[in-house]
Formats: structure tokens, sequence, C-alpha cells
């Protein structure tokens, strides 16, 4: 609360007015004093368009004058955290390399879709930010991470069974299982994509579930309508979990019991008559992707702890002056 009223009272000083003569100027002035090292106003708009991008929000916020106030009073806070930790950084020689920075910033662009680094600079500098003073912010990021690694990251755990907890609120009891289904179909190809030939598909495929209904074995009527692949076999095609099967197909197969006998479903292959002849529930393939990823997020969680932590004891032995 006493940053926000910090700010308030001081960036009535700096903003910018719509009404305010032409002439008028912006006036910076410090905003908090940590250690020997200062924190303007100046500092606290620059670092703010890079402080709501990093966590994915729209820096087109920052025109309400509400919001404006609230997010400068969270990057004033950020500041002063980096402040102490570029500090440590620099009493136990830590640095990140241009050629550490240019890796990190690549795969970021990697995984905004491919961005190329044109495209990443003008998306920067539309809000009004040098992309170099970006560049800037994206290193002491990584600093800070290699600092809370170097401090703190060995203190930072994840047990086994924090991990298997996780999975389960997640992914349920049973998530450990997935169903498998042991299908057999009936095909009816359509000879041509014509109103024609997918008629009298269709009515083949419901002739074929006509007589499998009035007592005859699927095995034999696959055998004698289908010209799939697998009609040979009566139809077996295999087992199967979700996923590796047409959607349409496997939507209807995994809604069926042993032994029933599907509706003429039509996929992108043709008319299917399905049943399914077995099911089992085998251990998730899964699971351990799934695991790794939950003790990384848990990890992660882990250190943001140890890195507050680890921040309030820096603010403990430093002189923090929160200017008036």
């Amino acid at each position: 609360m006493r940053i926000q009223r910090t700010l308030a009272a001081a960036l009535a000083a700096c903003v910018f007015v719509t009404s305010a003569p032409a002439s008028a100027e912006i006036i910076d002035r410090v905003a908090a004093q940590v250690n020997a090292e200062i924190v303007t106003l100046h500092d606290i708009r620059q670092a703010s368009v890079p402080y709501l991008l990093q966590k994915g929000l729209d820096p087109g916020t920052l025109s309400d004058d509400s919001t404006r106030f609230r997010v400068y009073a969270e990057v004033l806070d950020d500041l002063i955290d980096r402040k102490l930790l570029m500090q440590e950084a620099a009493k136990l020689d830590l640095r990140i390399s241009d050629a550490e920075l240019e890796q990190w910033l690549a795969y970021t662009r990697q995984q905004q879709g491919g961005l190329s680094e044109p495209e990443v600079r003008k998306q920067v500098e539309q809000y009004g930010v040098d992309y170099d003073d970006y560049r800037e912010v994206v290193r002491q990021n990584l600093l800070k991470l290699r600092i809370t690694r170097f401090r703190v990251g060995s203190k930072a755990k994840v047990s086994d069974a924090e991990v298997d907890a996780a999975y389960r609120e997640r992914y349920g009891a049973g998530a450990g299982f997935e169903r498998y289904i042991t299908v057999a179909h009936i095909l009816i190809q359509p000879k041509t994509q014509s109103a024609a030939d997918v008629a009298a598909s269709r009515q083949a495929a419901e002739a074929a579930l006509a007589r499998i209904r009035g007592g005859e074995s699927f095995s034999e009527v696959a055998k004698a309508t289908s010209n799939g692949p697998s009609a040979g076999t009566g139809g077996k095609l295999g087992t199967f979990r979700r996923g590796e099967l047409d959607e349409q197909f496997e939507d209807e197969a995994f809604g069926l019991d042993i032994g029933e006998i599907s509706k003429v479903v039509r996929t992108k292959f043709g008319f299917h008559v399905i049943t399914v002849t077995d099911t089992e529930d085998r251990p998730n393939p899964d699971i351990q992707d799934r695991k790794e990823e939950l003790r990384n997020i848990l990890l992660q969680k882990a250190m943001e702890r140890q890195v507050a932590s680890y921040v309030q004891t820096l603010r403990g032995r430093a002189f923090i002056d929160m200017k008036q």
C-alpha cells in the first residue's frame, strides 16, 4: 500500500496529461533508493512493458490510469528485487554472455510461433520500448535465474509423493491406466464421391448391419460384404487406445460394450459397422511424461518460493528508501 501511495503522488508529476500545454515537460524523479543505487520513475515506465509482456499481459492496459498505477507499483517492487539480485550477482561475479542471451531469445521466438527477430523487435517497439533495453531486461531475467540456482537451486526439491499427489489431482485417481479396446469393423468404401456412389455405400452398410442384427455372425458378414483391407480376417482391426483411430470412428467405438454393434458410422474412409470384441485397462504410456511435466512445474514453484525467501533476506540486509 505504501508503494502505491508513493507512486500515485509521484506519477501525478510525470504522466502525460492531454489538456496540458504543449510546452509541458515530463518531470523524472527518484522513486526509491536501493543501497547505493536508485530507481527512477523513468526506470519504472521503461520496465513496465517488458514486465507485462513476460507475464503474457497486454501492455495496452497501461492506457488506463488505475491499471497503470497498479502496474507501476508492481514494477517498482520488481525493480527493487532486481537491484538487490544484480548487486548480489556482481559480488559473485555472475553474468550472462551475449551468446547465452541470443540463444535464449531464439528459443523464445520459437515458442512464440517461430517469429523472426525483426517481428519481435517491431512488437516490442510498438509499445515505445527500445529493443536494446528489452534485451537487457531479458538478460537480467536470465541472470536472476542463474543467481537463484547458485544460491538456492539445490534447496528446491520435489518428492515423488508430491508429484503423485499432483498427478491424482489433475488426472484423477485412475489416470495411471488407460482403456484399450479390440475392435472389428465392416468398411464399405464408395467407388467415387458422387452422390449416387455415396448413397449406395451407405445402403450397403445398412444392409450389412441388418444381417448382423438378424443373427448372422459379424465375422462372416464382414468377409462377405466389407471392401476394406481387414475383410479377410472377419474385419479384425486390432487393439487401440484413444487418439490412435479416426476421431469419428473412435468416438463410436469407445462408447460400445463388448459384443455391442454400432450404428453405421461415416468417416473419411467410408461407412463402418463397428464392434468391440475385448477391452483392457493398461498402464498409461504417457504417465511418466506427464509426471515429469508436473515435477518441473512443482520445482519451478518451489524455486519461486525459495527466490521470494532469498529476496526477503536480501531486503532485510539492504538499505531501501521509498521516496515520498
